[in-house]
């Protein structure tokens, strides 16, 4: 497990469409919707409320999450560089009451037989849940291999700042057997990754070893 990284390398790979690259992602991308919309339920006045992202709320981030999930590279590259921001006619319609269900939608549609989801739309449920946790204490667990493979994903695709910290260091998750880029290590949470990879968060803090949690119960966040 603790070389399972080396097989996924920081590299120049083409960077073309990869709609139809999909792996064993549908199982706990649903999941963490469904738990995503249980605490929208539980707090619907959070969809009012800050994020890590500059004036955006939890609700506009929602939104942002179910307009991009499942649309072409394409799309999501516009959205990514700013030539897109707003939901879709779809999202857009949606009354904010409405978001968890549409979460749980999208979750049960992934937990049908048969169902694919790429690590890309993994990767964005995973920051909005992140997110969440970091900003509102959102009790989430995420496995550290989900997490590893979210942060191998948003490395190879990455841009400045994330594009020269992850080529001039490694950074090394302290509660799950992964890392990403090379150099000299700077150990941290995982979640502190992938929210800096994601462009939600600053160079991730120096972290001891000693204080997070045990990686066999999975990234604890919140």
């Amino acid at each position: 497990m603790s070389d399972w990284a080396r097989f996924l390398p920081l590299s120049n790979r083409d960077r073309g469409d990869e709609s139809g690259a999909v792996g064993s992602w549908a199982r706990p991308a649903a999941e963490l919707l469904q738990a995503v919309a249980a605490v929208l339920d539980a707090q619907p006045s959070l969809l009012a409320a800050a994020t890590l992202r500059p004036e955006v709320t939890v609700g506009a981030d929602v939104r942002d999450l179910l307009t991009r999930l499942g649309s072409p590279w394409y799309v999501r590259w516009a959205r990514a560089s700013g030539a897109l921001n707003s939901p879709s006619p779809a999202v857009a319609a949606l009354d904010d009451a409405a978001l968890a269900s549409a979460l749980r939608a999208r979750s049960t549609a992934w937990k049908a037989p048969g169902a694919r989801a790429s690590i890309r739309d993994l990767g964005l449920v995973v920051a909005v849940a992140l997110d969440l946790a970091a900003t509102h204490e959102a009790p989430f667990a995420i496995d550290p291999l989900v997490c590893g493979a979210v942060a191998l994903d948003l490395a190879v695709r990455s841009r400045l700042p994330q594009r020269s910290v992850v080529t001039a260091r490694s950074l090394v998750a302290t509660d799950g057997e992964w890392r990403v880029g090379r150099g000299p290590e700077l150990a941290s949470t995982g979640a502190a990754i992938v929210l800096f990879l994601a462009g939600r968060g600053d160079v991730p803090p120096e972290d001891s070893p000693e204080d997070s949690p045990d990686a066999e119960h999975g990234s604890a966040l919140g």
